[in-house]
């Protein structure tokens, strides 16, 4: 019993000892230590009362089976057999007690080590992307810079969006310490914890803010970007339009007015978004950067005069139909410009006073004219000019001009016509736009197949040749020409995938390199072959050949004199033999210098280089001279049938050799007769001619002359006038 009631007294203690939670002050290494170590110290106390736990257990069992004990009262049998079955009970609780508080206190700095190895990881990612949000490219950037970083900004923000599995897991690890109760009394880990949330909280509303502003500004200008091009592709259509009813359309022109008028409509609704679009330009000229100022600035003046452009146009044909004459005051001209296109004062300020000032000067254009609208500008009428002021001019001095005035307007052509291609194959990518995603997927997959086949031709070719004859560079001409078409066919292509962009046509950055590096080949191919022309050998002894065979060609045209007066008739029919074999020669080497300008004008060398300029020079000259001596010998041979016509009906075969000379002198009188005539009968043939046209200059009533009448006169004049700037409306 003294046993036993010691043994109750040490049990209590130590089941209260180990029934009390685990509690830790900090969270390190060293409170684990320590907690251990107390544990320690329990299962030392614990060992050490194993015997007498042993002993006790043994002395209950060996009063159990004495016969002396078994043979007293049954209350005190069944007393000793439930305290001895109590004490076993209660031993080995405490033993398990103790090796579970022992692991689970190896377990929680398991725990706290992985918790701290987590957030640690998850803390450095943290400082990285603070410091990345904390410093974003967005002020005061080009347009293209903030697209970039817009993108840069939307893959950060992805990853952020993935980071946060890691903070949950972080999370969920201090949920489980926390509801063990394994954290620190210090509330170390639940700062960790709350810090780290919010700082991802931060980081998260940080970097959507920075993601809006970036939509917000780059938004705004493609908005400015796509309603510019919208308008763009409006006026050019109008454009198109104007040019069809204006040169091409044979309706009247009452018809032709309400054209106008539905053009003056579409004119009328799209102001407001002209309007809008300026305003809206200004507005963001105020918040970009310098460099996107400027360019926005010069967009906006690109429009701005492209507007002007077509619509000075309208003007001007209007007043063309409706003829007004040259003696309407600036005023009222103005006031009709006014009443045409009054929605565009309030765009593009005051008109000006007469009509011709609307004409942009050519060196200051847009650059946006159609083929058809750029011819168009010479046949514009100034109606300030003299209509009958140049019908005082010479032939010689109207030549000298009409070359002028054709070099002008070729020049004028050339300077657009990069422009004018860039605006068509923007109107084809823009009409292809329109398709649904299976064929933008079928697109790439068929330009990508295609680049993949062409740039291991396109390195190949990229080498000159070092020796090629004439045929082999023709046949490279030939195949660069057909692959110039295909690429030609795919850049509308290429250009409408870009319209669309690398969401709707996934893989096109790859597609865009490939295609630079298909052009690049491409272009070295014509730079090579057009070396390979320059170094061709057979290509410069054709053309010196070409021209040594010209010189021995003339050299036999002149061999025989046909109007020299001793010439003998066999003589003439041999030298007519030669002729006739002359001039078949004369066609195939006509045929061959064609050829030979043809391969010439397709590869274009470099000009500068001496071999250029003297090879072109060579091509001139025998161009010139096969012509020019093709048609002589051609009317040679036409005087040798006109004298054998003569002979065969007036003289017999025995005089041919004089009557070819007096019928080659007679011919010589004949015309210099006749041209005599004509000078003399001049005065007489203008006098004839002034009481013909005597009848379209009388009034046909009292009243004074209308529109019509006026016309009329001006195109019985027609011969005699020459127009400035275009012929008249009719």
């Amino acid at each position: 019993d003294k046993n036993m009631s010691n043994l109750r007294s040490w049990l209590s203690r130590i089941e209260a000892e180990l029934s009390r939670p685990i509690t830790y002050s900090v969270c390190n290494q060293q409170e684990i230590q320590k907690r251990l170590a107390e544990q320690q110290e329990l299962q030392r106390d614990i060992e050490q009362h194993t015997e007498g736990v042993a002993s006790v257990l043994s002395l209950c069992d060996v009063l159990l089976r004495d016969e002396d004990a078994a043979s007293g009262p049954e209350a005190e049998s069944d007393s000793l057999q439930e305290t001895s079955q109590s004490l076993d009970q209660r031993w080995r609780t405490i033993c398990a007690m103790a090796l579970d508080r022992r692991l689970r206190i190896e377990e929680t700095w398991t725990l706290w080590c992985k918790f701290l190895n987590d957030y640690s990881r998850f803390e450095d990612w943290l400082k990285m992307a603070e410091r990345t949000a904390a410093n974003p490219n967005s002020a005061d950037v080009l347009f293209t810079v903030a697209k970039e970083e817009l993108k840069r900004f939307e893959g950060f923000q992805r990853q952020v969006n993935e980071r946060l599995t890691q903070l949950e897991l972080v999370n969920n690890q201090y949920r489980r310490l926390a509801r063990e109760n394994r954290t620190d009394r210090a509330s170390k880990l639940k700062a960790m914890v709350h810090e780290g949330n919010r700082r991802w909280d931060l980081l998260h509303r940080r970097v959507a803010s920075i993601i809006r502003r970036l939509k917000h500004f780059t938004s705004q200008r493609e908005d400015f970007e796509g309603t510019r091009e919208s308008l763009l592709v409006w006026l050019t259509e109008l454009d198109l339009q104007l040019t069809n009813v204006e040169h091409f359309s044979e309706s009247d022109v009452h018809q032709k007015i309400d054209q106008l008028k539905s053009f003056q409509k579409e004119i009328a609704l799209n102001t407001e978004r002209i309007d809008g679009l300026i305003v809206f330009g200004e507005g963001l000229i105020q918040k970009s950067s310098p460099q996107d100022a400027a360019l926005i600035e010069d967009e906006l003046e690109e429009l701005h005069s492209y507007c002007q452009e077509v619509f000075s146009r309208l003007v001007r044909f209007h007043q063309r139909l409706s003829q007004p004459t040259v003696s309407q005051s600036p005023s009222v001209l103005r006031h009709e410009l006014l009443h045409i296109l009054s929605p565009m004062v309030k765009l593009f300020g005051s008109l000006p006073a007469t009509p011709t000032h609307l004409l942009t000067s050519p060196l200051e254009r847009s650059g946006r004219e159609t083929p058809v609208s750029v011819d168009s500008l010479p046949l514009e009428w100034d109606h300030t000019g003299d209509v009958g002021g140049s019908s005082s001019h010479e032939d010689d001095e109207e030549a000298e001009e009409d070359e002028e005035e054709g070099r002008y307007f070729s020049a004028l052509s050339g300077t657009f016509i990069h422009s004018v291609i860039a605006r068509w194959e923007l109107l084809q990518a823009q009409s292809r736009h329109s398709q649904d995603a299976p064929h933008v997927t079928s697109d790439l997959i068929e330009i990508s197949s295609w680049l993949e086949k062409t740039i291991p031709e396109l390195d190949r070719r990229q080498q000159p040749e070092p020796v090629a004859s004439i045929e082999e560079i023709e046949a490279s001409a030939t195949e660069l020409k057909e692959m110039q078409r295909t690429f030609a066919h795919y850049k509308s292509v290429m250009l409408s995938l870009n319209l669309r962009g690398e969401e709707e046509a996934p893989g096109l950055r790859d597609v865009n390199v490939s295609w630079s590096r298909a052009c690049t080949g491409l272009q070295r191919w014509d730079t090579s072959l057009r070396k390979t022309l320059m170094r061709c050998q057979e290509f410069h002894e054709t053309l010196h050949c070409l021209l040594l065979w010209l010189a021995h060609a003339e050299s036999r045209r002149y061999a025989v004199d046909i109007s020299h007066p001793h010439t003998t008739a066999r003589a003439l029919q041999q030298h007519r033999h030669t002729l006739t074999g002359l001039q078949e020669e004369l066609r195939s080497r006509q045929a061959q210098q064609a050829s030979l300008q043809a391969l010439w004008s397709q590869l274009l060398p470099e000009e500068g280089a001496e071999d250029s300029e003297e090879a072109q020079e060579k091509l001139h000259v025998t161009g010139s001279r096969l012509k020019l001596l093709l048609k002589q010998v051609e009317q040679d041979l036409n005087t040798f049938i006109q004298y054998k016509m003569k002979q065969h009906f007036n003289q017999p075969h025995s005089q041919s050799c004089n009557l070819s000379v007096e019928y080659f002198r007679k011919i010589r009188r004949d015309r210099s007769f006749l041209s005599r005539v004509l000078r003399a009968a001049f005065s007489l043939q203008l006098l004839l001619l002034l009481l013909l046209l005597l009848p379209c200059m009388i009034p046909m009533s009292d009243s004074d002359p209308d529109c019509t009448v006026t016309n009329n006169f001006a195109r019985s004049f027609y011969p005699m006038l020459r127009y400035t700037n275009g012929p008249p409306p009719t």
